[in-house]
């Protein structure tokens, strides 16, 4: 009876080393494509002489900014259209990332903050419509344009907190206040850091990129609107 017991005591540590000893290896492979992931992000902001600002991007931003939709109607998706040329108002270039519902439907999918900040500006502007510009504790600026409306109780001076609801995806701006429907539902995406000579635009779409793939951007689940 007490060898088979020691028997039996023997597989369950057997079984609980194994386990550790998996959930090990899976955190080093994690952590290693993790840090690959950093890197590359490290480099394309060197690009854009800004890699000092890598460790304070990869460190505020905890969430991608657009809400999942539980009920699985809607999804999101975006590519780099960074730096495109536009010609509403002018010939100019595109300063942020467009995230693209495949429901195009406004008010559809929740919109939330990236990062801790104070709502710095909200309200309507030509080309971005409804908008949010958040500004984080280290000075990033994130902007939030195109909404269809806003969260109840947002307004210039608010504290959010990273993963807190600020709006709704839409398709307003190109026009007068109110304009909708120029444009397919979307989210226009930007940051902004300081220079000597003021603000100036970074391409998110490799720090979206990250997030959407580390699985931050789906830690919490929203979006039950649809």
């Amino acid at each position: 009876m007490k060898k088979n017991r020691f028997i039996s005591i023997k597989k369950v540590i057997y079984a609980v080393l194994f386990f550790v000893t998996v959930l090990c290896v899976l955190y080093c492979v994690q952590w290693k494509e993790d840090m690959q992931c950093r890197i590359g992000i490290r480099m394309q902001l060197e690009k854009q002489d800004a890699g000092e600002y890598a460790h304070t991007l990869l460190d505020e931003m905890e969430y991608f900014p657009v809400c999942p939709d539980n009920t699985g109607k809607a999804e999101c998706y975006f590519e780099d259209g960074y730096g495109t040329g536009r010609t509403y108002g002018g010939e100019r270039k595109h300063e942020g990332i467009d995230i693209m519902s495949s429901v195009n439907k406004p008010g559809c999918l929740a919109i939330r903050s990236v990062s801790d900040g104070i709502v710095e500006k909200k309200g309507w502007l030509e080309l971005g419509g409804y908008r949010l510009g958040i500004r984080s504790r280290s000075g990033v600026y994130y902007y939030y344009a195109h909404l269809d409306h806003y969260e109840d109780g947002i307004k210039e001076g608010t504290h959010v907190h990273a993963g807190e609801i600020i709006g709704y995806m839409g398709n307003t701006g190109y026009g007068p206040e109110g304009t909708k429907g120029q444009f397919d539902v979307h989210l226009h995406f930007g940051i902004y850091i300081s220079r000597a000579d003021g603000e100036t635009s970074l391409n998110p779409y490799y720090l979206l990129e990250y997030l959407s793939e580390r699985g931050k951007a789906w830690r919490h689940g929203f979006g039950e609107r649809c």
